[in-house]
């Protein structure tokens, strides 16, 4: 690291087909071993077991297609963004298309503001979806009960409407727009749950539009 910077490499990437179904950590581990096979020059951690230094910015909800992943990575020496992309693309899988890369800056964290995402349903059921969506926007406050890890089972009550920006009902598909920041955020299941959309039924309908970062 040239006067103590970082050589940081930002992809861009979207996620269909089976792929959808596979945890954060899976998804760190099929790039780890492409980026290894493409010879791109990972920073790796340093102590016992090191690791590359790479992240997801937004980590996807298992299920949930996605057309705007980020994955951030630290290299050893500078990398032409379009050479990596070159690089990488034969090594993915079918369900993982590259969309682009770019260096970040030092101070560039990269940190997700808001998420747009779109589940698809029947026409037949705009009406009772788009009731439920009026509803949701009229309300204060809308409290979802949620899982918590650890001995308390009960989990906690939160508010999700501060979260939700927007809400489009069209034909056969609903649109929403949350805030992302390290005060909380909504959850895709808990949002489908308040429109009538049980999660069970719905989360593999559901695709990541887009998601903006703050730098």
């Amino acid at each position: 690291m040239a006067n103590g910077l970082r050589n940081r490499l930002a992809i861009r990437f979207a996620v269909e087909g089976d792929l959808r179904f596979i945890s954060h950590h899976d998804s760190l581990r099929l790039f780890e071993r492409a980026l290894v096979r493409a010879a791109v020059p990972l920073r790796y951690s340093e102590g016992f077991n090191p690791r590359p230094r790479l992240s997801l910015a937004l980590p996807r909800p298992v299920g949930v297609a996605s057309r705007d992943e980020l994955l951030v990575i630290e290299l050893t020496e500078p990398l032409d963004p379009s050479a990596a992309l070159t690089r990488l693309t034969p090594q993915m899988p079918t369900g993982v298309t590259l969309l682009g890369s770019e260096i970040l800056d030092d101070r560039d964290r990269r940190l997700p503001s808001e998420a747009c995402y779109a589940v698809r349903f029947e026409p037949s059921e705009r009406d009772r979806v788009a009731s439920h969506a009026t509803a949701f926007l009229a309300a204060p406050h809308v409290i979802v009960a949620r899982d918590t890890p650890g001995a308390d089972s009960r989990g906690k009550s939160v508010d999700i409407r501060p979260f939700i920006l927007s809400i489009e009902v069209d034909e056969g598909e609903t649109r929403w727009r949350q805030t992302v920041s390290q005060a909380g955020t909504a959850r895709v299941p808990e949002v489908l749950d308040v429109l009538g959309l049980p999660s069970g039924e719905y989360l593999h309908r559901v695709r990541r539009e887009k998601v903006a970062y703050q730098a």
